[in-house]
């Protein structure tokens, strides 16, 4: 959904897509904490921060020249897109170094994937609750978005050695959500969503194939 309505907090005036995002983070880390513990919840939590800093920072790199000219911007100013792809570029590396050493299990993983889809889910909801646009796109991104994430949560747990369907289903909900959309396939949250399905398939997927390297090594 396109950002149409803005809100005024104090003397700052927060877009839509700010509030969206805010609430999905806050909800996927209580999420997290009540079913996979406050490690794992901490976890997720350091993510947003560096995704959060390094979009704020990463102005320095979109708009090098106002912030030479004009310091104080990068208070006021941030990366935009590109900040924030830089931000989840930076926390999947993260996350592949962590799988890596092995401080990090397939479980683990999971639950922050699960994360991300909260966030996604709580996202678009917020989004088509918050903005002006057509009936039927907002009921079905609320339907859909809402099943997904309900469906995902059930089966999470004991889907672990068939882990790398559950980013495939992300990705062919969002994929059909975004058709109805106004922007469809265009719009930015369905380029971050997918984004975010492939690394997962690509890391469970890897993840997976160490464990039947593994067992195939005892038998």
């Amino acid at each position: 959904m396109p950002v149409t309505e803005y809100y005024l907090i104090g003397s700052i005036t927060v877009p839509s897509n700010w509030v969206a995002l805010i609430v999905g983070f806050l909800v996927a880390y209580i999420a997290i904490r009540k079913r996979y513990g406050k490690q794992l919840a901490e976890r997720f939590s350091d993510a947003v921060f560096y995704i959060i800093i390094i979009w704020k920072l990463s102005v320095v790199i979109t708009d090098f020249s106002t912030v030479i000219k004009a310091p104080m911007a990068i208070v006021y100013f941030n990366g935009g897109m590109i900040g924030f792809c830089l931000g989840l570029v930076f926390v999947a590396l993260r996350l592949l170094l962590d799988v890596r050493k092995e401080r990090l299990d397939i479980s683990g993983v999971i639950g922050l994937f699960m994360g991300a889809v909260v966030v996604q889910a709580v996202y678009q909801v917020m989004m088509a609750l918050l903005n002006d646009g057509g009936l039927v796109p907002k009921i079905v991104t609320a339907i859909g978005f809402l099943s997904l994430v309900v469906y995902l949560w059930i089966v999470a747990k004991k889907t672990e050695e068939n882990s790398i369907l559950l980013p495939i289903l992300f990705m062919a909900v969002h994929f059909f959500v975004a058709t109805l959309q106004p922007r469809g396939l265009t719009d930015s949250s369905f380029f971050v969503s997918m984004s975010i399905g492939l690394f997962f398939i690509a890391l469970f997927w890897r993840m997976n194939a160490k464990v039947m390297k593994r067992r195939e090594s005892f038998e």
